[in-house]
């Protein structure tokens, strides 16, 4: 097997990029085996082997095979509050708005790869219910960085909980989208749907 570790003369910012694509294959190679075969009979080696990587390098990003399965959900949240805080102005926008905008720039940026991998990830947890223990683990970890970073960003109690609404409403539409387009009720762009959907939400509110 290769090493696809980045050389440590390379560029920070290349060096960065490397490592993320590694991470994701790997992450995907081990949601796709468990899908397929269930956790117990997927080891690090065929997670490694289908990433073309070595099992050394598995372990230079996942401490265990339940946390690189469950990677690829977790990291769009993580990518989610990275774009959110990212600029912090004096006078940040309405909280509920600014998420809604992140969330649809985040869906339109997606891998292509990506669009498969809910599937994957409901089919990993009927196979091995155990996966919600760790998804509920790294989702609280998360949530506590959502509020470090919410209190930090906004300096009112009611634009705090703006930002908390903003967010469950954007990730509770987004779910609506992708069973949307995984049971055919559309062929549309989870973000094109998601924008829909905020805007029938709107046009009730109001």
């Amino acid at each position: 097997m290769i090493d696809r570790d980045p050389s440590p003369d390379a560029p920070a910012g290349l060096r960065e990029i490397k490592k993320a694509r590694t991470r994701a294959s790997l992450a995907r190679a081990a949601l796709q085996l468990v899908a397929e075969d269930g956790l117990s009979a997927t080891t690090v080696e065929a997670i490694a082997a289908r990433a073309e990587v070595s099992p050394r390098t598995f372990f230079n990003y996942f401490d265990s095979k339940d946390e690189a399965v469950v990677h690829l959900s977790t990291d769009r949240f993580q990518r989610l509050m990275s774009r959110l805080f990212a600029d912090a102005g004096e006078h940040p926008v309405n909280p509920v708005l600014q998420i809604r905008d992140v969330m649809l720039r985040l869906l339109d940026e997606a891998d292509p790869e990506s669009a498969s991998d809910d599937d994957l990830m409901r089919a990993a947890l009927e196979r091995d219910p155990s996966l919600f223990g760790t998804l509920h683990t790294s989702m609280n970890t998360i949530g506590a960085e959502f509020e470090a970073a919410i209190a930090s960003r906004y300096a009112t109690v009611r634009d705090q909980e703006l930002a908390r609404v903003g967010l469950s409403v954007a990730l509770g539409l987004t779910q609506t989208a992708m069973l949307d387009a995984r049971d055919g009720r559309t062929r549309s762009p989870v973000a094109e749907r998601v924008t829909h959907y905020f805007d029938l939400l709107e046009s009730a509110l109001r």
